[in-house]
């Protein structure tokens, strides 16, 4: 008997670095060749539109986000351009330079800070019309709501109508690991390492706005012992203010500190789930308790559903970072 279960395990094979983004309608092809018993369920109409429906909302989710992130950011640093170049404007304004070259100057630092100002209110205004930030917080709770629906349904299913098919739960236990488990395990673990790169790179932008900071008040007491042809250094001090709001509003909406220690946290919990997988392929081919298959199902699903809550909590959070860069424009639109 204990040879099904090595059956099992190389008939599904293991996980591969593509098993990253699964599609669940090729699934039945996929399995066809070795698992044709869980190929032919698979095939049913009921799993093929919860398939379906998982990588069209899934899609749209993707896509979303993208949108999301790219506008969202590109609203940030030109709100950030646009300031340093104010910046450089109130400088330059104390410089005795070449009534022409001093011209052109200001009339290329006021013409960034124009563009600057206007791309950041033409991409929130995108934002906010198109509802990028909702559409990808449903999209992304219709995928997920999918995806686990998928797996308990064919939990459930094997057991009711295939409760004495041993070497079948087997086949679908091998399954859920390599495509439930496995490709969660691999998208915590790689988004987790992305997020710590990311607060790495937005830590490097809030050192700069701090030196900058730091200089400008170095100038500015200075400037106050009498050295006056220092007074253009003191926009270093506004410039650093800047880059600070651009630090501070990136970490807003990427969530890198919260959501690196996160995601870590969940690939460790899937880890310890699988450590008991063997277990559970054991009992199962004892043919002595198949329920166990669903306990198993709920166990790691539960865990993606509390950390799919705890996502959605913080993603609204991006409405007050979203708010925050519309003000920081209509300060500076004052100004």
């Amino acid at each position: 008997m204990a040879g099904l279960i090595e059956k099992a395990k190389s008939a599904i094979g293991d996980d591969k670095i593509n098993d990253y983004i699964i599609a669940p309608t090729d699934f039945p092809d996929t399995l066809y060749e070795n698992a044709p018993e869980l190929s032919k369920i698979l095939r049913h109409s009921s799993f093929q539109e919860k398939a379906g429906r998982y990588e069209q909302h899934d899609t749209a989710a993707i896509s979303s986000q993208s949108k999301f992130k790219s506008y969202a950011h590109q609203s940030t640093w030109a709100i950030g351009i646009a300031a340093i170049s104010g910046s450089f404007l109130a400088g330059l304004s104390l410089i005795n330079l070449d009534p022409i070259l001093q011209k052109s100057v200001l009339l290329f630092l006021g013409f960034i800070s124009m563009i600057g100002g206007g791309l950041a209110i033409f991409r929130l205004y995108q934002i906010r019309n198109q509802k990028l930030l909702e559409r990808w917080m449903s999209a992304r709770a219709k995928a997920e709501t999918e995806r686990l629906g998928y797996f308990n349904s064919l939990s459930k299913t094997l057991i009711t109508n295939n409760k004495t098919d041993v070497y079948l739960h087997l086949l679908f236990l091998c399954m859920f690991k390599r495509y439930q488990i496995d490709v969660q395990r691999l998208y915590y673990t790689k988004r987790g390492e992305d997020h710590r790169k990311s607060l790495g790179k937005t830590s490097t932008i809030g050192a700069i706005a701090a030196l900058c900071l730091a200089l400008g008040s170095g100038v500015l007491g200075m400037i106050g012992a009498f050295l006056k042809d220092l007074l253009p250094l003191a926009a270093l001090g506004t410039i650093g203010a800047a880059v600070s709001v651009v630090a501070s509003r990136r970490e807003e909406l990427n969530q890198d500190e919260r959501n690196s220690e996160r995601y870590s946290r969940t690939a460790d919990i899937l880890s310890k789930i699988t450590e008991k997988h063997d277990d559970v392929l054991t009992i199962v081919n004892k043919g002595n308790n198949p329920d166990i298959i669903i306990e198993y199902v709920d166990a790691v699903n539960d865990q993606l559903s509390l950390e799919h809550r705890q996502w959605t909590s913080d993603v609204s959070e991006m409405s007050s970072a979203l708010n925050a860069l519309e003000k920081s424009l209509s300060e500076m639109q004052k100004e």
